[in-house]
């Protein structure tokens, strides 16, 4: 009989959970490693031209995907089987959320891919050419604010994801520089439309990759706090009295 003391089953069921979510945790860690190479070589490969790094761009987006199916099913499990709690329960829910951004963002680096390797097989590159520094320096960006979304979930550091979120705008900022630089090209020289269109893609996909990571930073500070953060910004602004 147990007199008094805790249920062994309610503590093994406790560990086993807790061992669960910590896995779930290290695989949308892993994920995000996937999808920042994915982001890193496909934007190379667009300036370098470079098909063999293209084509092994388009390869990986198969483990993307199978990483993404993996962590809803299993999050879905976790709920389902153990009814977490608070915070237990947000971690659950938010590890399917970060997954379906890391998979968006992925597709994100899929397209840049694509459009490298037309480049590659003779699509004219002067428009990526004339947008080089923006390419790379916003690759940089999204790159860094992903690494960072995915470590501060990895280390609970709501400060981390905070930052994150900050730096949306700037990226936001050299989006659209680099639209400017690129419409004023076109409207000088309009022989080289498919690819000018192709690189606007390309530097749009770079930002909506920025916006996802914000997203999985959104997700870690809901986890911290409980707090939904994604429309706070959107809520203040809207009420902002005119000056």
């Amino acid at each position: 009989m147990n007199m008094g003391g805790s249920d062994p089953v309610e503590g093994h069921t406790a560990k086993a959970f807790d061992a669960a979510l910590s896995d779930l945790r290290l695989q949308i860690v892993g994920m995000g490693g996937l999808v920042i190479d994915q982001v890193s070589a496909a934007v190379r490969a667009l300036l370098d031209g470079d098909a063999a790094v293209a084509d092994l761009v388009l390869s990986r987006e198969n483990k993307v995907n199978e990483l993404e199916r993996f962590v809803d099913r299993e999050a879905f499990r976790l709920i389902a089987l153990h009814q977490p709690m608070a915070s237990d329960l947000r971690m659950a829910k938010a590890a399917s959320r970060i997954t379906v951004e890391l998979e968006r963002a992925g597709d994100e680096a899929k397209k840049i891919a694509k459009f490298a390797a037309r480049v590659a097989t003779g699509e004219p590159q002067g428009p990526v050419l004339a947008v080089a520094r923006f390419l790379r320096h916003m690759a940089e960006l999204t790159t860094g604010m992903l690494r960072d979304a995915v470590r501060s979930l990895d280390e609970s550091n709501a400060e981390m994801a905070s930052a994150v979120r900050a730096r949306d705008s700037e990226l936001d900022d050299e989006f659209a520089a680099a639209l400017r630089q690129i419409l004023t090209l076109a409207m000088q020289d309009a022989r080289f439309l498919g690819a000018t269109i192709d690189t606007v893609f390309a530097l749009k996909g770079l930002e909506r990759i920025g916006d996802h990571a914000k997203n999985i930073a959104e997700q870690v500070l809901f986890v911290a706090s409980g707090e939904d953060v994604r429309h706070t910004k959107k809520a203040a602004e809207a009420g902002t009295p005119e000056k």
